[in-house]
């Protein structure tokens, strides 16, 4: 409650500005990052969230493993991700950006390094 009032009081303008460019920040690095090293993974920049939803369908087949051994596989090196079947949405993954740059930048050398291998 109190984060957002203020968030949305005059007082809270200054912070609210700084998040929305952290959000935004993370979002455009993430995307670009797994467009351009990620093969089979789908991903769109999202509307109104900080969440990714990584579509892993073409990723899975290409390497003959499940979503549950992908999942897994983040969490060991310590990319702690969503199962996006919680959310209707079979072979996706939630991926929130709502952390500090230098964390993503980490999440996603960890993913490239260990995880998402080619």
């Amino acid at each position: 409650m109190h984060g957002l009032i203020g968030a949305y009081t005059k007082e809270g303008a200054g912070w609210l500005r700084e998040l929305c460019q952290v959000l935004k920040t993370n979002v455009d690095y993430a995307y670009d990052f797994i467009t351009t090293n990620f093969k089979g993974i789908e991903v769109s920049k999202p509307q109104g969230t900080y969440m990714l939803y990584l579509d892993c369908s073409s990723w899975l087949k290409s390497h003959d493993k499940t979503l549950d051994e992908l999942l897994k596989a983040g969490v060991e090196v310590g990319v702690i991700w969503q199962d996006g079947r919680d959310f209707g949405v079979d072979n996706t993954i939630r991926l929130n950006l709502a952390l500090p740059h230098s964390l993503v930048i980490e999440a996603m050398q960890r993913l490239k390094e260990y995880v998402l291998i080619d």
